[in-house]
């Protein structure tokens, strides 16, 4: 069995006595797709943020590509992420946002044009963020993720808003990411979509504990 290049290791947080995280163990390797389904509430966002190292654990240890996540790094490197509460610039356009990352990240190399393209949005790039609908911001934030083309990527809920078309997109973008070598993260309450796009999901329980992993 290959070392994962995540690991959760009996992590647990609670806010303000309320355990958002029970116990939760997993792994994940290299070059597959895993998702994660469960109820509003169930811990799958907090999952995502103390892996990224955004929020600590109460107890337990993460480790992403060998460092303890809030011990040896801050942050954990490598990954590209999209969050809705991590969001965009509203007054700017889409091409504006995606330009301002890259100066942010000192990768200006980026052909955002191209990347525009890749999500679907090259119609909408001079268009203000606050103009796009719920798809075309979903999309954007994907684009976002894309920007630094990390080994891992993080989508948090990315088939909210979007339509048959869209959720066909999004189906094809995370396959072509695992043929690229990527590892790919997707949380969703469709289930559905996960069934058919990941190698494992992992259920999340009201209480957020993981009760099953299954295994495609």
């Amino acid at each position: 069995m290959e070392t994962p290049i995540i690991e959760l290791i009996n992590v647990s947080k609670k806010f303000r006595k309320r355990l958002i995280l029970d116990d939760v163990n997993l792994k994940i390797e290299k070059n597959k797709v895993y998702g994660f389904s469960g109820p509003n509430g169930s811990g799958k966002s907090v999952t995502f943020k103390i892996i990224l190292g955004f929020m600590n654990v109460t107890s337990g240890k993460v480790i992403v590509n060998g460092a303890i996540v809030r011990k040896d790094v801050m942050f954990a490197p490598g990954i590209g992420f999209s969050m809705q509460e991590y969001g965009l610039l509203k007054d700017k356009t889409g091409y504006e946002n995606l330009k301002l990352l890259t100066l942010l990240n000192k990768n200006e190399d980026v052909d955002i044009d191209q990347l525009l393209n890749d999500v679907g949005l090259q119609k909408g790039k001079h268009l203000k963020v606050n103009e796009y609908s719920l798809g075309m911001n979903q999309r954007l934030l994907i684009a976002a993720a894309l920007i630094q083309n990390d080994d891992i990527l993080i989508f948090d809920e990315p088939t909210n808003a979007l339509d048959e078309n869209g959720l066909a997109f999004l189906a094809k973008l995370i396959d072509d990411l695992k043929q690229q070598g990527k590892t790919v993260l997707v949380s969703s309450h469709d289930y559905a979509f996960l069934a058919k796009i990941a190698d494992n999901i992992f259920k999340y329980s009201s209480e957020g504990a993981i009760t099953e992993e299954v295994n495609r």
